[in-house]
């Protein structure tokens, strides 16, 4: 079985990998924009060069000058961008530098957590077998199964009564005349109408001989009733039993050190919710950098989009129109040889402007994989998972199913299903089916479906012994007040 913090490594481990592609991705798209920049500053440099050699009848001054200028502008912009790009590079180094620390000082608090929850779940071991050598404490669960049996059979009782009494009602239901009587209450001190009404109300029972049909269909509708109330009394009678068979289990937890350990191990874990926090924190920081880069990478920055406004008013001059037409028409040997590279830089342009798209296409979708499974690993920490007594069962699939997500062939969703539907809690010391836990959550969600049914109220239990919490449940263990309360027992908001 794959242990709670092992797997945790292995999703850590998957994000490293999922990081490392993001810096391969952005190192080949900042190689394709230098290029592309660098490419199309030499083709305006080409321009330049046939209006140098050729255009001797124009006045080719203003357009020599401004195609100088502009590719001068542009190698300063470019420079400025690479002073910007390596600051923001320093910033994603200092970044990755601090969630790398923080992740090791979260190991540490990690360790520190499952040995505190180690020594409880020891101590609760200890006391189990105290238990089961206390003749006191068999007595009591004796008494609490036997009254819960009795309240559960009594249970069953209202349920079956009430499902009958829907059979066996549906002729009475089904004669209009009978329950428009029923329904006036007719026969009853609680009837009450007109001279008229009643002469007509008589006349229709005396018909359908309303009086008997009434009594029998009054006593069908009283059993489950009666039944209800003899469930409530029971049921409060096992809850009495319960609550006696929990205040020896926290006596003897107490007695144990018990309650000072599990505030140690809430306080260890609140400190390192704290710093998940933290982490996390540092990686929204860090994923709006790894953004930021993208758009340098990608030639969408400010300095770039300067640049190409720049070569683009100085491409626009108007004599470059005259050029164009010259080069297609001339026959000079020079001219067919910067007009060849002019070509050739097009055709690399245009080559690289799919290549960009494509770059930019796998570096976005894997900046997508990275937050969703940073998004697993969050869930993965409030869910607890990590603790000493987590388990997967199937480790081969949980690693199956990450290394399937880094291949793009599931999505992050799929990823926690697989975690959350293999996770179990390990046998690593004491029973949280022990006692009062022997109950077990199935038996209560039974007993109150049928409550429910019944049309009475269920009263959840709580065990004395219960597993981690998911953190948005507040996580953690909490013992029970004193005076025995039906809710009494470790509480775990509702998360297991």
């Amino acid at each position: 079985m794959l242990s709670g913090p092992s797997a945790l490594s292995t999703i850590d481990q998957s994000l490293q990998t999922i990081r490392n592609d993001v810096v391969r991705l952005d190192s080949e798209l900042q190689q394709l924009t230098n290029r592309q920049a660098s490419q199309q500053r030499r083709r305006a440099q080409l321009l330049g060069d046939i209006a140098a050699i050729r255009l001797v009848a124009l006045e080719q001054g203003e357009l020599q000058h401004n195609l100088t200028a502009a590719d001068q502008q542009a190698k300063e912009i470019m420079r400025a961008r690479e002073v910007a790009l390596e600051e923001l590079n320093r910033s994603i180094d200092l970044t990755n530098q601090q969630i790398e620390q923080a992740e090791l000082a979260r190991g540490v608090q990690l360790d520190e957590v499952n040995r505190i929850s180690q020594s409880l779940v020891d101590v609760e071991a200890q006391v189990q077998a105290a238990l089961n050598k206390s003749e006191e404490y068999q007595d009591q669960l004796k008494r609490a199964q036997h009254a819960d049996s009795v309240a559960h059979e009594a249970e069953q009782k209202v349920t079956q009564a009430k499902a009958d009494m829907a059979e066996k009602a549906k002729p009475y239901q089904a004669d209009p005349l009978f329950m428009y009587l029923w329904q006036r209450s007719f026969g009853t001190t609680e009837y009450s109408a007109g001279l008229l009404a009643r002469f007509m109300d008589a006349w229709v029972a005396r018909v359908i001989s309303y009086e008997p049909a009434r009594i029998d269909y009054w006593n069908l509708t009283e059993i489950p009733k009666r039944l209800g109330q003899h469930a409530d009394l029971v049921r409060a009678a096992a809850q009495s039993e319960y609550d006696a068979l929990q205040e020896l289990e926290v006596a003897a937890l107490s007695a144990a050190n018990a309650p000072q350990i599990e505030a140690d191990l809430l306080q260890a874990r609140e400190a390192m919710d704290a710093h998940d926090d933290k982490i996390e924190s540092l990686e929204r920081a860090l994923n709006e950098l790894l953004q930021l880069r993208t758009s340098f990478d990608v030639g969408q920055d400010q300095y770039s989009q300067q640049c190409l406004t720049r070569l683009g008013q100085a491409l626009a001059h108007e004599d470059l129109l005259l050029i164009n037409r010259y080069v297609r028409e001339t026959v000079s040997s020079a001219d067919d040889k910067l007009l060849d590279e002019i070509k050739r830089v097009d055709r690399s342009l245009s080559d690289m402007s799919g290549d960009l798209a494509d770059a930019r296409l796998l570096h976005d979708r894997k900046l997508s994989k990275l937050g969703e499974l940073e998004k697993v690993r969050r869930d993965f920490k409030s869910s607890r998972f990590d603790d000493v007594r987590s388990g997967f069962g199937n480790e081969k699939l949980v690693t199956t199913a990450l290394r399937q997500f880094i291949d793009g062939l599931v999505s992050g969703a799929d990823v926690w299903r697989v975690i959350k539907r293999h996770q179990r809690y390990r046998d690593v010391a004491s029973s949280p089916d022990f006692g009062s836990g022997g109950f077990g959550q199935i038996g209560d969600m039974l007993a109150d479906e049928i409550l429910r049914q019944a049309g009475s109220r269920g009263r959840r239990r709580g065990s004395t012994w219960h597993l981690p919490s998911p953190r948005r449940g507040g996580g953690g263990f909490k013992f029970p007040s004193s005076g025995g309360s039906g809710d009494g027992g470790f509480t775990t908001g509702g998360g297991f």
